[in-house]
């Protein structure tokens, strides 16, 4: 008792070990994927911000040579720089992978003592024209003349040629007084030096304009404006940016967006999605600034930095001229770029897929604790199987012993001649032939349970009478009766119909069952048999033969054993009462190969009832002649 009880301490506490250590794993797994997810969140947001940083600066690199080509005549001036303007125009045309993307250039002179005046460039003779302002340039035209510094500005005169103020132009090096991202606050506007980088745009047509010198003129100042074609921008160009840096439509990860957000009106440049980037209050998963600084419009979620630039096409190449946007109210933002996941967001992308893992994950640690569990619990059986296969052998050495020793002592009398009558004689023989009947039954017992779990033991099944059957039983379990002294109370219900069994193998079931009510029956010494038929819970009819005993019965903890191969409950064992415990097993089995099947009822200390359930049904067949047989 004192070894059961710590093999089973020992098995309780290695379960409940490898419980805790399959805890701590999930706990450490969780842990470790929330901050995997935490991580990969911010790789993709940065790696995001990088792409559309990148993407900006690809369309400054689109934009670059014409304003570098445009500005050819400042950096080597000619005789007439109005018309070096246009050799520029179409040098950069000829170049141009984008040719259509400025559809007019504009120069205008505010103050000239040759030519004043607003010029159009012809694109049949490539020579600029007199023209009127566009419509659709008034407002830009208004601020133009905002921006437009002082008549006192050196800069509005050639190098050395002394301002109205005394000061030479070559020397003048005070800041200038306008801001291209004017956003209405008076005095406060500063105009940046028209040096040759100086480019702004009004992305409301849009139209980059340039503070223009013209050198050995009085004054020297004029604006270029060169207007772009927005369908091209809106149809072609934002389109192959967009699948160069977030792949093809059907592949792309992100929603991509262009819009033009400004204090009244939000438009739409340019969409990968249908309706992606109209609801001006969904956050997206990153923003910026399409020209100016890369700042993210205000309420998005994340900025773009420095430190999330990857390289872009073109890295080797020159840098991008940078182009400032012109704006005309506080918070007008302009032209932003903006994308979003198609899940939602990174976070919710990245959210899906951490749950998805750790559901993989700990469908694996469940796989594993089942697997540890059914080791550790096979491992158990096997060791009680084991534990069972020696006291099986133990039973059966003490079965075999005790007929073996009557044969021996019973033929070495003989053997030794003290047996001298006949009538000895023949009780001698009587002796030897009733143990050596006993090990015969006890071997075949072992062969058939043998032939039965390696599935090769073959029944035929054939109409039987039960009386018929129980008779065969009581017969052939009549010697032990005899021996015991035990008495036998039979009852079977009148005209029971037959059952189709293998009558030499039911006979077999039901002598177990009486043989082993004889041998737990106690000191009553009392066996009862009743057949009858019954209704199922199944509502079909069955047959019904219970065996009865009233000896010392099964306790709860047991009954759920005693039919398995080679148990013996520990009563029994105590009780010095021996056995195979291949009884009952064999009974089970025998009674389920013909279709039926054996119950067990027990009370301690009164007894217990085997009853075995046959079916009724049409029996007809079985006397056809046809060889009706079932593998167990």
């Amino acid at each position: 008792m004192k070894s059961s009880w710590f093999e089973n301490a020992k098995w309780y506490a290695l379960v409940s070990g490898l419980a805790a250590v399959l805890a701590l794993l999930a706990a450490l797994q969780y842990e470790s994927s929330k901050q995997v997810s935490h991580a990969t969140t911010e790789q993709m947001l940065a790696n995001l911000e990088g792409t559309l940083m990148n993407l900006r600066r690809a369309l400054e690199s689109e934009l670059t040579p014409l304003c570098r080509d445009l500005q050819q005549s400042e950096i080597e001036p000619r005789e007439n720089s109005v018309s070096d303007y246009a050799r520029g125009f179409e040098r950069w045309q000829r170049a141009a992978a984008h040719p259509g993307l400025a559809s007019e250039v504009y120069i205008w002179q505010p103050v000239s003592s040759h030519s004043p005046g607003f010029f159009r460039l012809n694109s049949q003779t490539h020579e600029f024209e007199l023209a009127e302002w566009p419509l659709n340039l008034t407002r830009l035209h208004q601020r133009l003349q905002e921006m437009m510094p002082k008549e006192s500005d050196p800069r509005f005169y050639p190098p050395g040629h002394v301002a109205p103020h005394g000061k030479s132009a070559r020397n003048h090096k005070t800041t200038s007084e306008f801001d291209p991202s004017h956003r209405g606050e008076a005095s406060l506007h500063r105009a940046p030096e028209p040096a040759t980088s100086d480019w702004m745009i009004d992305e409301s047509i849009p139209v980059l304009v340039h503070p223009a010198m013209q050198p050995d003129r009085a004054p020297n100042f004029a604006w270029v404006l060169v207007t772009l074609n927005l369908d091209l921008l809106r149809n072609h160009l934002f389109p192959e940016l967009v699948q160069n840096y977030f792949g093809a439509q059907d592949r792309r990860t992100y929603d991509v967006a262009i819009v033009e957000a400004n204090v009244n009106t939000r438009s739409i440049i340019y969409s990968s999605g249908p309706g992606f980037g109209e609801n001006a209050g969904v956050a997206s998963d990153a923003a910026l600034n399409f020209f100016g600084p890369p700042v993210p419009a205000v309420g998005r979620k994340h900025t773009a930095t420095q430190a999330s630039l990857v390289p872009f096409p073109g890295q080797h190449d020159p840098e991008p001229f940078k182009i400032e946007p012109i704006l005309y109210e506080p918070g007008d933002q302009g032209w932003e770029i903006i994308a979003q996941h198609r899940q939602g967001s990174v976070e919710a992308a990245v959210s899906s897929l951490f749950h998805r893992n750790l559901a993989f994950n700990f469908a694996v640690l469940l796989v594993l604790a089942v697997t540890m569990g059914m080791i550790s619990l096979n491992s158990r059986r096997a060791r009680r199987l084991a534990q069972l296969q020696m006291d099986f052998v133990a039973s059966v050495s003490h079965e075999l012993r005790t007929p073996l020793t009557g044969i021996v002592s019973a033929a070495q009398n003989i053997s030794d001649g003290i047996i001298d009558d006949k009538s000895r004689m023949m009780r001698y023989g009587n002796v030897i032939l009733s143990q050596a009947q006993q090990l015969t039954e006890l071997i075949e017992q072992i062969l058939l349970f043998s032939a039965t779990e390696k599935d090769r033991h073959r029944y035929h099944l054939q109409p039987a009478f039960v009386e018929e059957l129980i008779d065969a039983s009581l017969s052939n379990a009549s010697a032990l009766i005899r021996s015991t002294g035990v008495t036998v109370e039979r009852q079977v219900q009148p005209n029971l119909p037959p059952v189709m069994v293998d009558f030499k193998a039911f006979s077999q079931c039901l002598q177990n069952l009486i043989a082993n009510a004889v041998k737990y029956g106690g000191k009553r010494h009392w066996v009862g048999i009743r057949a009858s038929m019954e209704e199922s819970d199944q509502h079909e009819k069955e047959i019904l033969i219970a065996v009865t005993d009233r000896g010392i019965g099964i306790g709860s903890e047991d009954l759920k054993h005693v039919f398995e191969p080679f148990f013996r409950s520990p009563v029994a064992t105590s009780a010095q009462i021996h056995g195979s415990g291949l009884g009952l097993p064999l009974a089970k089995t025998i009674a389920e190969a013909m279709g039926g099947r054996l119950t067990i009822e027990s009370v301690p200390e009164q007894g217990s009832t085997f009853t075995v359930h046959l079916p009724v049904g049409n029996h007809s067949e079985g006397t056809d002649g046809i060889d009706r047989s079932s593998r167990v």
